[in-house]
């Protein structure tokens, strides 16, 4: 995609994950969080928890490949800032979308404004006003003038 191709209101493509144990247990692993809490069903039971938690930091991760699967190989991602609102937990599916809230030309850069939020699939809202800014790559600039190298 170039920047060339976005418009003010334009949706960036959403994406559904399923938050499996498997999936709590690999992030846990690739992160080094080992926490009961991510991965021992009984251990949260004991604290009213009906499964283990996601961590915060998987859900951004996800918004950063939803902006990025959307931006495409030569995008790079400048920002992405969250606050959680929900816990999600073993089990629960979320369904992450955004929108184009603003567009800039800035060092010869084309950035892209988005606005993000996440949902569960019973409509939870797990995440809401979440802020991206991505860089595109422009049609009518170099790489080289993009990513500002000399």
């Amino acid at each position: 995609m170039h920047f060339e191709d976005v418009r003010v209101g334009d949706a960036i493509a959403p994406i559904e994950f399923h938050f499996s144990l498997t999936s709590l247990v690999r992030y846990a692993a690739a992160t080094w969080d080992f926490h009961p809490y991510h991965y021992d069903t009984e251990f949260v039971r004991r604290f009213g928890m009906p499964a283990p938690v996601a961590d915060g930091q998987m859900l951004g991760a996800l918004m950063a490949r939803m902006m990025m699967s959307w931006g495409g190989d030569d995008a790079y991602l400048r920002r992405l800032g969250y606050r959680q609102r929900q816990p999600v937990f073993a089990g629960e599916t979320v369904v992450f979308e955004g929108r184009v809230v603003s567009m800039s030309a800035q060092s010869g850069a084309g950035l892209v404004d988005a606005v993000l939020t996440a949902r569960k699939t019973d409509g939870i809202v797990v995440i809401s006003d979440a802020a991206a800014t991505i860089e595109l790559a422009s049609a009518s600039l170099s790489q080289q003038d993009i990513r500002g190298a000399p």
